[in-house]
């Protein structure tokens, strides 16, 4: 009795599940998934490289930067003698020596200190326009104890990393460079 009674209920079961489907009247093909694109990966590129000798202290040298793409610039800088301080400036737009003297240059990146030798500094992203790096060699001051004498020979190297925040496709276009002393 016991498995006439399963053998009913299992059929009855069974049945009501067939007949709870719907119908099938027509194949419909799956909904497509759309593929993400991938975001193109950001490029570093050399902007410019030289290097130059005879920089004495307490001279500004700026370095225009025309920009003609955004993106994350970064300076790397040596120089020769590991007591120098050199002062690393990043400014929007180009400065006069009086706005340098003053302090009120647009600086977007400030490094201030004797150390590290060699020095990298790196900007937020930044908008295509005109930049300028500045370089300052640090005059010796007795009452402070900081600066020095020497009279250096620097080297540097400029990258651009594209590609951030705004996807680009292009590769980084290399610039000419022209140090240039900036004078009351």
């Amino acid at each position: 009795m016991k498995r006439s009674v399963r053998g009913i209920l299992v059929s009855v079961l069974l049945g009501g599940l067939v007949l709870g489907m719907p119908a099938c009247k027509k194949t419909t093909a799956p909904t497509p998934v759309a593929t993400p694109t991938p975001a193109p990966v950001p490029v570093r590129g050399v902007l410019a490289q030289f290097s130059f000798d005879q920089f004495a202290s307490d001279i500004y040298v700026g370095i225009p930067l025309p920009l003609t793409q955004g993106g994350i610039l970064d300076v790397t800088l040596d120089w020769t003698f590991p007591d120098t301080w050199m002062f690393v400036y990043i400014a929007k737009g180009t400065c006069t020596y009086e706005q340098l003297a003053g302090k009120t240059c647009p600086y977007i990146v400030t490094s201030e200190t004797q150390f590290p030798k060699p020095r990298v500094v790196t900007t937020a992203p930044i908008a295509p326009g005109t930049y300028s790096l500045i370089l300052y060699n640090v005059p010796w001051d007795k009452k402070l104890r900081t600066g020095s004498d020497n009279v250096e020979g620097v080297s540097c190297q400029i990258g651009l990393t594209v590609g951030v925040p705004i996807p680009a496709a292009q590769a980084v276009t290399p610039i000419q460079v022209k140090p240039v002393i900036i004078r009351p």
